[in-house]
Parts: C-alpha cells; sequence; structure tokens
C-alpha cells in the first residue's frame, strides 16, 4: 500500500486555472488521527505548492471543498470496529470492516485549512473547527465560495449533500454485499418517517469575524428540495465562485418499492430565484452521477452527462442533456447506447477534460 492516498475528489479551481488535489497517510485509517496533504497544480501539471495538516481526529474524508483562501473539511468521525478489525487483518472481511462510524457528538466540526497561510490576515487556529449545529456526515460537495466585506467579516458557502450517521454503511455501501458479490439496492432505502436520514442537498453558511472568529453557522435545506439526492454538481469553470445553478441526482419517489434509492431522475436547482426543473429517466430505469461538460460563458450553457441504466434489459445508456431545457420536453439531446461488455449500473465519477 502505498504511503500516501488520494482522495476519490480533486477540485479544478477556474480562477486561478489549478487543479488541486488532496491525499491522507494510509495508517490512519486505523490511528486516532488524521494527516491530509494538498497539491496545486498549474495546466502542464507543474507542482506549485504542497501543504500538510495534521488533525487530532479520527476522520474518512471522501470529498472536500476549497474557497480562495481556504480547503475545507468536513469532520466524518469514525472509530476502530474491534471485530471488524479482528476479521479484516485475518483477511476474512475487506479493511474497511475495522471501521465504523463515530456519531458521539451533537456536532459536526468543520475544519477550515488556510490555502495561503503567507497571506492570511487572521490569526485564526485552523486546528480548532468551526461546530455545525447538527451530526452530519458529509457525502460530496458540489461548490464552496466565499465573500468579504469591508469591515473584513468573511462569509463561506458550501453546497453540499449530507446524510445520517445511523444510514451511512460501510458495510454494504450502495447496496453492495462483498461477501456474494451481489447489488441490493434495498438497504439503502428506508421505512415511512426516516426520509430526513437519507442522503439530502444543503448549504451550509459559515460567518467569521475578522479575526476569524465563527460567530454563525448554519445547515439549511438546499432550495427545500426534501427528496433524497447526491452528487451535487455544478459548472466547473464557476468552481470557488458564486454559482447559481447546481445539478444532481434524485429520486422521483414514484416507485412502490425502492423509492429512494437507485436514483432516477436529475433535478436542476436555481439558487437565485429558488426555482426547480427535473428529468425524469422513466420507468424501471436509473441514473448515476452527472457531469457538466461547458460549452459557453452563460452557467447553465453546456451539457449534462449521465449513464442511465436500464434494468429489464441490463443495458446502459450516455445520456446527453441540455442544461438549459431541463423541465421542459426536448432536454434529451442524445442517449446513446454503451457496448454490452461495457455495462457499469452504478458508475460513480467522473470529470469532463477539454481536448485543447
Amino acid at each position: 500500500m502505498p504511503p500516501k492516498r488520494l482522495l476519490s475528489h480533486y477540485k479544478l479551481d477556474a480562477k486561478r486555472n489549478r487543479l488541486i488535489t488532496a491525499s491522507c497517510n494510509a495508517e490512519d485509517m486505523l490511528l486516532p488521527r488524521s494527516n491530509f496533504t494538498f497539491y496545486e497544480y498549474d495546466e502542464n501539471f507543474k507542482l506549485l505548492q504542497r501543504q500538510e495538516f495534521n488533525i487530532p481526529d479520527h476522520l474518512m474524508i471522501h470529498d472536500w471543498a476549497f474557497t480562495d483562501t481556504h480547503y475545507i473539511l468536513f469532520a466524518n468521525r469514525i472509530k476502530l470496529d474491534v471485530i471488524g478489525s479482528m476479521t479484516a487483518i485475518c483477511g476474512l472481511s475487506p479493511m474497511i470492516s475495522a471501521l465504523s462510524v463515530n456519531p458521539s457528538k451533537s456536532t459536526s466540526p468543520i475544519y477550515l485549512l488556510p490555502r495561503f497561510p503567507e497571506k492570511s490576515p487572521s490569526n485564526r487556529n485552523w486546528r480548532v473547527p468551526v461546530e455545525a449545529p447538527s451530526t452530519m456526515w458529509l457525502l460530496h460537495v458540489g461548490n464552496a465560495y466565499e465573500a468579504k466585506d469591508v469591515n473584513g467579516n468573511l462569509q463561506i458557502q458550501i453546497h453540499a449533500c449530507i446524510c445520517s450517521y445511523q444510514w451511512f454503511n460501510f458495510q454494504k455501501l450502495f447496496g453492495y454485499n462483498w461477501q456474494n458479490a451481489k447489488l441490493d439496492p434495498s438497504v439503502m432505502n428506508v421505512k415511512e418517517g426516516g426520509d430526513e436520514l437519507l442522503p439530502h442537498l444543503v448549504q451550509v453558511s459559515i460567518n467569521l469575524d475578522a479575526d476569524g472568529t465563527c460567530q454563525e453557522s448554519s445547515v439549511e435545506p438546499l432550495n427545500q428540495w426534501s427528496k433524497p439526492a447526491d452528487f451535487p454538481v455544478i459548472n466547473p469553470d464557476f468552481s470557488g465562485n458564486k454559482n447559481k445553478y447546481v445539478y444532481a441526482a434524485s429520486s422521483s419517489g414514484s416507485r412502490q418499492t425502492l423509492p429512494h434509492f437507485p436514483f432516477d431522475m436529475v433535478v436542476k436547482l436555481n439558487l437565485l430565484d429558488k426555482s426547480i426543473h427535473t428529468w425524469t429517466v422513466g420507468a424501471r430505469r436509473f441514473i448515476g452521477e452527472p457531469i457538466f461538460v461547458p460549452k459557453g460563458r452563460e452557467e447553465d450553457d453546456g451539457y449534462l452527462l449521465v449513464v442511465e441504466y436500464a434494468v429489464a434489459i441490463q443495458r446502459c445508456y450516455l445520456v446527453i442533456l441540455n442544461p438549459k431545457r431541463i423541465g421542459k420536453a426536448d432536454a434529451l439531446v442524445a442517449r446513446l447506447e454503451v457496448p454490452r461488455h461495457l455495462n457499469f449500473p452504478l458508475g460513480f465519477h467522473g470529470f469532463w477534460v477539454n481536448g485543447s
């Protein structure tokens, strides 16, 4: 195992034209500490800067955020599972079995790590996290940005997907059972009345004064969208800047069985006028993570790529949507059949890179 492992998600800073990646130390998976290293590259993959942070807590970080002056980590807290550790060491189960979630706090720590410490005007101790007023497990980040007023007060906004610690399951994540190599998404659904446990979109707001002291933090539903959703994305040309639109995979709730997962709908949220528009894939079909392909200067000018899986015939399709037309009958641009040997019913995480 390599000494450092890259986290699943990387970011593009459109303003500075930089690629930002993050890694963690392999041994931290089993230790009550967390070491993270952030790297920033230019368009030629030249390393411009590298920063390491040691956090004295046992964390599982899958996705993260950045702004002009910060890297942002939501502290998904974990602990060792004694029985799982024994079976993992003996080779009877995956190493992930050694871990379990740790919902021991009533708040959620958020670490604001200085991106350019030599330019930071405040003396804020980054080792002291902001405590968000709810217990939440962060799944994915759509975007984050910040704004400073004339008095030096800083407001940070983060658009993300969170779920409950009670819902997140290391052993059967996304319904996959490693023991029999079968997929059963029923474990990702909940009984009536448990919707608040499921993945949903939120806006996290953090207000810091000129000295870096947190004056207020809040967690609110994004656009009041209450249906289960995940994989929030934006036009990558607006990453790190204030955005108008967020796209995500969501559930229509039309199925009697498996009403919450897998997802069968793309939702477009307008954060300015709070309007919501959707495109639904149809009966007995579901989708994965949407990917935005920029085309012009307007934020919603481009294409949305999403993989559709038709359950009845076990075939995949690459669906191309017009983001401007989501909610209209002509939103679908094309549906391309994927060769059968390349079927991937649950595909996660992709990124569009222009040929130039």
